[in-house]
């Protein structure tokens, strides 16, 4: 709270009012009839702030436009205190608003993930609603300088990948450091590795065959890709990749099942209790 008292000591916002200077406390940047802004209210306007070149003026416009709009609402709301069509709209907007609110809490409140048994089931009925929008590999990357000693030793490890080779990798990068990326059991888009793999890899992945090792070299590194396994683009989305899509379907239909039949129990249950009546008979 401290980082902001500069702020509130030096900001003093006063209002005419009815010709009249009105100093508001220290805690209260601004005041315009019955309202108020404290400190407290304005953090993010503070913090917006430090990026200008001036933020005491910067809030200061803040409070400016506050207070205008407050005044001006005023108004406002005495102008049309008599429309009925507004008054009407605006209590549209509140009921929908604390309507959404509330069916928002009731979701949370009653909702539950869906089971893993639920998605496998989606997932072996809708296989072809999920398809890869690019290549998927399972595999490593290692991107060293060309100039290594260690090139060999890496090639001949990375052809192994068990957990000696992995671990023989993982102590010559702390003799030399060079990057890599093991991902050999789970399934990695080939862009995501392009900080590692190079531009040709990924403009010609339609060549790239499982349990291969491909070497590249440019002016400064040596790139080692071993490609365990390959899923081209247009393929199925393997369960690991779409669970997570198939989830918020499932719960977003879970949630929506609910809320209908909460809602309708409970004008069934008011209905019974006659509180509730609907009569209208479409004319044949």
């Amino acid at each position: 709270m401290r980082k902001y008292l500069f702020i509130a000591s030096i900001v003093v916002f006063t209002l005419c009012c009815k010709g009249k200077q009105t100093t508001v406390a220290d805690n209260i940047v601004a005041k315009a009839f019955d309202k108020t802004l404290k400190v407290s209210d304005i953090k993010n306007i503070i913090e917006l702030s430090r990026n200008s070149s001036d933020s005491i003026e910067y809030i200061r416009n803040y409070l400016k436009d506050w207070a205008i709009n407050q005044i001006l609402y005023r108004e406002a709301a005495d102008y049309y205190k008599n429309d009925e069509q507004i008054n009407r709209q605006v209590e549209e907007y509140r009921q929908t608003l604390i309507l959404n609110k509330y069916k928002q809490v009731l979701i949370k409140d009653n909702s539950h993930s869906p089971a893993d048994e639920d998605i496998i089931k989606f997932y072996a009925k809708n296989k072809e609603r999920f398809l890869l929008t690019e290549p998927m590999i399972k595999g490593a990357v290692i991107r060293i300088s060309s100039n290594s000693p260690n090139i060999k030793r890496l090639h001949d490890n990375l052809k192994k990948t068990d957990q000696k080779s992995i671990d023989e990798i993982e102590r010559l990068s702390l003799k030399q450091p060079f990057d890599y990326s093991f991902f050999l059991e789970k399934w990695t888009s080939l862009t995501t590795m392009s900080y590692l793999v190079p531009k040709q890899i990924i403009d010609n992945n339609n060549n790239l065959k499982p349990n291969t090792i491909y070497e590249y070299k440019d002016e400064a590194f040596v790139y080692l890709i071993k490609i365990v396994d390959i899923l081209p683009k247009g393929a199925e989305m393997p369960l690991e990749l779409a669970k997570t899509e198939i989830a918020f379907l499932l719960q977003e239909n879970n949630d929506k099942t609910f809320i209908d039949n909460y809602l309708n129990n409970m004008l069934e249950k008011q209905q019974k209790k006659g509180n509730v009546v609907i009569n209208f008979n479409r004319k044949k």
